[in-house]
């Protein structure tokens, strides 16, 4: 498990987000894509993906969610020693995964707007933490990660309304006076670390032919006490399922937008439910 040097835990505390290098090689890269590759050929068999003519492109390649709940491969590398141990520095304490997230972001996909991940999943005392491993070479042209440094130190913020053909959802936060965006540049196997609170979101891809690919996987800290319904599905470093009491107040509540398969869940003690 790599170990965290001083300046790099003071850069998170500082600036809300830390980018580790070349923390996952490519034929483990290769591993996790091929595994989606897999889910989304059945997805779109089965009719579960359909494309949509206004757009054709994003709507054959939307985000992909919790697949580990099916997927052994998935359920692995959410809790990768490398990814949870890093976390665990960071926060000093052990973390529960609370979903895991992939994204395609096909050529010509829409980005996201600026948005904080604990707005909806509602994780009460503290907030989220997130390890996005980026799967292949990403930057502003083929829809990266933007983000405000400084921004994890903040409340959660009310969103508002945009009107923009730019982004997946219509609305934003507003950028308090003083902070700016900055545009994050991966390469295979780099992982972006960041909290609930962060300001972040995503560009539009406005490449030809490049995917932006990445595995996303969100945390709590174990002292979590209340979450929304919707992602009280945690899962401790051992791979068992944990429960915390409800957050009946959340600031938000996920609509079903993303693709994600409900029917067999995995569970290395049991096996594949039904």
């Amino acid at each position: 498990m790599p170990q965290l040097r001083a300046e790099q835990k003071a850069f998170f505390e500082q600036h809300g987000y830390l980018i580790v290098n070349g923390l996952f090689r490519q034929e483990e890269l290769d591993e996790i894509k091929e595994e989606y590759r897999k889910l989304w050929l059945e997805m779109v068999a089965s009719g579960e993906i359909v494309q949509d003519p206004a757009r054709p492109v994003e709507s054959l390649f939307p985000r992909l969610s919790n697949h580990h709940r099916v997927s052994d491969v998935a359920f692995r590398y959410m809790l990768d020693e490398r990814t949870c141990g890093i976390v665990k520095q960071l926060i000093e304490e052990e973390p529960l995964v609370i979903q895991t997230v992939y994204y395609f972001k096909a050529p010509g996909g829409r980005g996201l707007p600026l948005h904080q991940d604990n707005y909806d999943i509602g994780v009460v005392p503290g907030t989220t933490y997130t390890a996005w491993v980026s799967l292949e070479q990403s930057d502003e042209e083929n829809g990266g990660l933007f983000l405000v440094p400084g921004s994890h130190k903040f409340d959660l913020a009310v969103p508002v309304p945009i009107e923009s053909d730019e982004y997946t959802f219509p609305h934003t936060i507003p950028i308090p006076d003083g902070y700016q965006t900055i545009t994050l540049e991966t390469e295979p196997g780099d992982v972006v670390f960041f909290t609930g609170n962060c300001y972040h979101g995503s560009h539009r891809n406005q490449s030809r032919h490049r995917f932006r690919q990445a595995f996303v996987t969100h945390y709590a800290g174990s002292s979590v006490e209340r979450i929304t319904l919707n992602h009280n599905m945690l899962i401790n470093s051992k791979g068992k399922r944990v429960r915390r009491r409800l957050n009946p107040t959340p600031k938000a509540v996920a609509t079903q937008g993303d693709i994600t398969t409900w029917r067999k869940i995995y569970f290395p003690e049991k096996g594949k439910i039904n």
